[in-house]
């Protein structure tokens, strides 16, 4: 069995160790919080009942059985093909854990950092073997988000790359390449676009964040729960992306022009946020809306491999 260390045993971190569990992968477990092995069983049963729902069938015990949890870092360097560093969202922190990681691993172990935003190649500065180092990142909730890109750095090898994609395919990731170095990688800058202008319409008075809500959840993220951009504009005029590019660029064009604005986020647009968001969402009930947010996502999904439109 081939044996995949997991660096950091929170929420993303149990995520990776029952994902690569679940693919028949063994999940060794690393976390120098010396209350990580109790909050990780915890964390593994929510989880569980969450993956239930896209797969009633799955064998909970088996992928516990392939996770070891209380090992030491020496540990999960010695036999793993991958490291998989899901530590706080720290550059220091990241770049010391790097440095123990390449001291401790055969450098072709990949080293990979679940990163949402830090670059490799600042994550590996002080690294020596920087050719083994990508950002592999994944979406929230990656228990039941299938999804990961892959960045590496003009360090990175190709063939590291490529054993990487191979790596997480086989552990039923949706797994997409990022093909240039740059921060937010592909989902955080398509999702920073779409948050930056929401942001605009509703700072600028122009819809309420309802309102703002509404048009996503029930219009654009129906289609985009099994479409991109490109296939959906491929479908929006009769001969296709072509035409339909064509024939709305003048628009897309104007919009962007209006959209070359940075919002400033500043403290007091914030604290307006927050009370406005806490009207529509009492604080306390969060959690019952994350609970029931994983849930309404592993239905989605459960009803994607059932029209084949998942991975």
């Amino acid at each position: 069995m081939r044996k995949v260390g997991i660096c950091g045993a929170g929420l993303i971190g149990a995520s990776w160790a029952i994902g690569f569990a679940n693919a028949g992968y063994r999940s060794l477990v690393y976390d120098n919080d010396p209350n990580s092995s109790e909050n990780f069983k915890k964390i593994f049963d929510k989880l569980i009942q969450d993956i239930k729902l896209i797969d009633p069938d799955i064998d909970a015990e088996k992928i516990k059985n392939n996770i070891q949890l209380n090992c030491s870092m020496e540990q999960i360097c010695e036999e793993s093909i991958l490291i998989q560093e899901s530590v706080v969202e720290d550059l220091k922190v990241k770049q010391d854990i790097y440095k123990q990681l390449d001291e401790l691993t055969s450098k072709d172990t990949i080293l990979a950092s679940s990163s949402s935003y830090l670059v490799i190649s600042k994550i590996s500065e002080f690294v020596e073997h920087k050719h083994r180092c990508i950002n592999a990142h994944p979406a929230l909730p990656p228990h039941v988000v299938p999804f990961v890109e892959i960045a590496g750095s003009e360090d990175t090898s190709e063939e590291i790359i490529n054993e990487a994609l191979n790596i997480y395919k086989n552990a039923n990731y949706a797994a997409i390449l990022v093909k240039k170095e740059t921060e937010g990688f592909v989902l955080n800058r398509l999702q920073g676009a779409l948050l930056n202008e929401a942001v605009r319409l509703h700072e600028g008075g122009f819809a309420s964040m309802e309102d703002i809500d509404i048009a996503l959840k029930h219009a654009l993220g129906i289609r985009w729960a099994f479409m991109g951009p490109f296939e959906i504009m491929d479908l929006n005029a009769p001969e296709g992306i072509k035409d339909s590019f064509s024939r709305y660029r003048t628009g897309i064009q104007n919009l962007a022009r209006q959209q070359n604005t940075v919002p400033s986020y500043s403290d007091e647009y914030l604290n307006k946020l927050d009370k406005e968001q806490r009207q529509r969402l009492d604080y306390h009930d969060r959690s019952d809306r994350i609970e029931k947010r994983n849930k309404m996502i592993a239905l989605i999904r459960k009803l994607k491999i059932e029209l084949g439109e998942d991975v």
